[in-house]
Formats: C-alpha cells, sequence, structure tokens
C-alpha cells in the first residue's frame, strides 16, 4: 500500500468517526431545549404539589340571607335607695312678722343631716358713672346684692342643757354661702331651732332611722 493511499484511508476512517459521534444521543438536561421530565427540586417552581394534599369538592355556600344584628335594649338601672329616713322637708320665709321656729328631736340612729339653701332678699341699686371706653360716655350700672339685713342660721342644742352642739348659716358672720350642710353624727336629745329675717330658705331635714 502506497503512503497516499494508507492517507486517505486514514481520512476516510476520520471522517465515519466524526460522523458516529455527531449522532450520538445527548444525556439529558445538556440541551437547553431538554423537555425531560425533573424532580420538583430541580424546577423550583411555586406551585409544585408534593402530594400531601387530596383534591375535594368545595364546602356547599348557604344561599340564605343574612341575618340582621339583633338590637338588645340596655338594662335599666335601678335608682340607688336613699339609706336616711326624711323628717323635715319645707320651704319657710322668714320675715320680722315670722322670725324663728324650732323642733325637738331624740337622736337614736345618728346621723342627722340638716341642708339647707338659702334664697336672701336681693337689694338693687343704680350707680351712676363714666364709661371706660369709646367717647366716655356718663352711663348708669346696675347692681344687685343680697339685703345686709337678710340672714339665716341653724341652731342644734342639747335640749336639757340648751348647749349648742352645731350651728351653720347665712350672713351675720356665717359667710355668703347660701346653699350648706349640718352633720352631726352623735345620739342625744336635740332642740333645732330655725331664725332668720328677709330670706326664704328650703330646708331638708334627714336621720338614720327612726
Amino acid at each position: 500500500m502506497s503512503k497516499v493511499y494508507k492517507s486517505v484511508f486514514a481520512a476516510a476512517v476520520m471522517i465515519l468517526v466524526l460522523a458516529s459521534a455527531g449522532c450520538a444521543e445527548m444525556p439529558a438536561g445538556s440541551d437547553p431545549g431538554w423537555s425531560g421530565s425533573l424532580s420538583p427540586e430541580e424546577t423550583g417552581g411555586e406551585d409544585d404539589d408534593p402530594g400531601y394534599l387530596t383534591p375535594a369538592t368545595p364546602y356547599p355556600t348557604a344561599t340564605s340571607a343574612t341575618a340582621g344584628p339583633t338590637l338588645s335594649r340596655p338594662m335599666e338601672t335601678q335608682p340607688t335607695q336613699d339609706p336616711y329616713v326624711t323628717l323635715f322637708d319645707k320651704t319657710i320665709e322668714f320675715s320680722p312678722a315670722h322670725p324663728r321656729d324650732a323642733y325637738s328631736f331624740n337622736l337614736t340612729a345618728p346621723p342627722l343631716i340638716i341642708e339647707f339653701d338659702v334664697e336672701p332678699k336681693m337689694i338693687t341699686r343704680e350707680k351712676h358713672t363714666t364709661s371706660d371706653y369709646g367717647s366716655k360716655k356718663d352711663i348708669v350700672v346696675t347692681q344687685k346684692y343680697p339685703s345686709e339685713d337678710s340672714w339665716f342660721t341653724v341652731t342644734v342644742r342639747e335640749r336639757e342643757s340648751g348647749k349648742i352642739v352645731a350651728e351653720d348659716g347665712f350672713g351675720k358672720g356665717f359667710g355668703t354661702a347660701t346653699d350648706k350642710r349640718i352633720y352631726l353624727g352623735r345620739f342625744g336629745d336635740y332642740l333645732i331651732e330655725l331664725a332668720g329675717n328677709e330670706a326664704t330658705v328650703d330646708i331638708k331635714m334627714r336621720a338614720g332611722g327612726i
């Protein structure tokens, strides 16, 4: 065999080998267009079903109308019962013609509570003065204040000895507050004196029991 023939023969064998290699089957996954089945770990998709759940039919939805809210009436709160007994509840007008009242009471179930609200006689006066604003015109200012002769006192004494155990009022050194309360928390046989002038007074007395 000549050298030329050997060279041609070797070239032909090489071509056959290369041709055979080109027709060989490519391994799965090496080709970007490969469409073979992959495991869940290889795909990495979010909709993968690992097989833990079994498909089922949804629960039937009720077709009836939804019931509206039920309105409930709030419970009525019972008023708190006054623990005291009312002994006296009057409105008295004190004047020079009717300056004083007195009542005796044996307090066996303290306390004794005396509440009063004074409406004194009011005096109206007009005062001529000059305005502090604008053209400084002369003006008349109306002033209203309690009469200096208007007063009221409640005095509680021990009935036998006359000793004062409680006292309060309006005017005459007792101040200008018109609504006050006296609280007496000890047993005793008492004389309760009500006195006043040029005043209308609402008076209420209560005790723990009789």
